[in-house]
């Protein structure tokens, strides 16, 4: 009986050392230290960075957010950037992509609207050309939501020629949110390009889709 429950015992220590020892290992993972210095010095201010601190970052989500920073995008859309991603249960891993963005002239609303949206990844050169081509940020969403929502949607390229083919923003946003296709966006802009064809003209004959 005693070799029993010597036998039981030392089996119930082994046991307790383990889940003790597993225990430990856990809790150092969950305690990894995480340095908000780079966010000091690329010029946050401490009240953001403790609002930061409190949606549970790591380390590479701090690196993600500098990019972002000194690229020109403001604090609180960095916040509110981390608060999208964390809605989906995500990190925050898109610094660089929004960097690009922000250069090619992406307003801070838009920047936040488009990780809502999921529209970044692939897409993220084909949004490039559409602002650099001065097409508007209410334009790009509008793109963005119809792809988002898995609806044929304008080319960076058909934009492009609307708007070289004299074609106002409400107009272009118009016909972006009708949904026309890239080869009526084409044929509209060759009859601009002929003459006699006003934005009245183009807005009756593309009702969209």
């Amino acid at each position: 009986m005693n070799r029993n429950t010597n036998s039981w015992r030392r089996g119930a220590q082994r046991l307790a050392i383990a889940l003790l020892v597993a225990g430990c290992l856990s809790g150092c993972k969950r305690l990894e230290y995480v340095s908000t210095r780079p966010l000091d010095d690329a010029g946050f201010t401490y009240s953001v960075i403790q609002e930061i601190r409190g949606l549970d970052i790591n380390n590479a989500e701090v690196a993600e957010l500098v990019k972002a920073k000194n690229a020109g995008i403001s604090e609180q859309a960095c916040v509110d950037l981390v608060k999208v991603v964390r809605g989906r249960k995500q990190r925050f891993t898109s610094g660089a992509e929004l960097a690009r963005l922000r250069s090619a002239g992406v307003g801070d609303p838009a920047l936040v609207e488009l990780v809502r949206l999921d529209q970044l990844g692939s897409w993220i050169g084909e949004a490039e050309v559409i602002r650099l081509a001065g097409i508007s940020d209410r334009v790009l969403l509008a793109v963005a939501h119809r792809r988002a929502e898995g609806k044929p949607a304008l080319s960076g390229a058909s934009l492009t020629k609307m708007k070289n083919a004299g074609l106002s923003e409400p107009t272009i946003y118009e016909l972006t949110v009708r949904g026309i296709t890239d080869a009526e966006a084409e044929d509209l802009s060759a009859r601009r390009f002929k003459g006699g064809f006003s934005e009245a003209d183009v807005l009756r004959s593309y009702p969209g889709h």
